[in-house]
């Protein structure tokens, strides 16, 4: 969960310190009061497309700094600063890193949902992880039975227990019976000089 944001120089912001509450977080406000720049910095932490023209005109760099807090409890500090000219830089827990990264640390932390831009929600893992934990459902009996029958799978793909491999196998075979008979082989060391 993304619990403090820091802003400097990103379009209309010049410098903003955000600290978000537990639970469901709705930004809303006028037509410029700078709403996607807030989603923009948010994508920036966790991995999205860092572009020079984001930055506040006169600055030398953009910077959004994120406070996030796992489930577990434990801390992460992301950031991400963009330059006029040059690459972008990321940063984890003051330490530089790949935005690829920031990406992984942030995935399950943040979900943003928009008029229409929604991501996780119609991820179906996502929407039956949601229903089974809200179920209190217990998969460890089906993940182990499904660990069970692929073990049983690939034993019977050993044995030679895939249908189409086993047919391949009879045609290749019954083709080169074939090649043998019409090669009217009747002497068998006629091939030896």
């Amino acid at each position: 969960m993304l619990s403090e944001l820091h802003i400097e120089n990103l379009g209309v912001i010049e410098e903003l310190d955000l600290v978000l509450g537990n639970g469901l977080t709705a930004l809303t406000g006028e037509t410029g009061a700078g709403k996607t720049m807030l989603v923009e910095a948010i994508e920036l932490l966790v991995g999205g497309r860092a572009d020079s023209t984001m930055v506040r005109h006169g600055a030398g760099e953009a910077r959004v700094e994120g406070r996030f807090v796992g489930r577990d409890g434990t801390e992460r500090i992301l950031a991400r600063v963009v330059p006029t000219d040059g690459r972008s830089r990321a940063y984890v827990d003051g330490r530089l890193a790949t935005v690829g990264a920031l990406a992984e640390i942030a995935g399950d932390m943040v979900d943003l949902h928009g008029q229409h831009a929604h991501q996780s929600l119609l991820s179906v893992a996502t929407q039956r992880e949601a229903l089974d934990r809200f179920g209190h459902v217990d998969l460890s009996r089906l993940r182990s039975a499904r660990a069970r029958l692929t073990e049983i799978d690939a034993s019977l793909a050993a044995l030679g227990g895939d249908e189409r491999l086993r047919a391949r196998e009879i045609d290749l075979l019954r083709f080169q019976v074939d090649e043998l008979d019409a090669a009217g082989i009747d002497d068998p060391t006629e091939d030896d000089t």
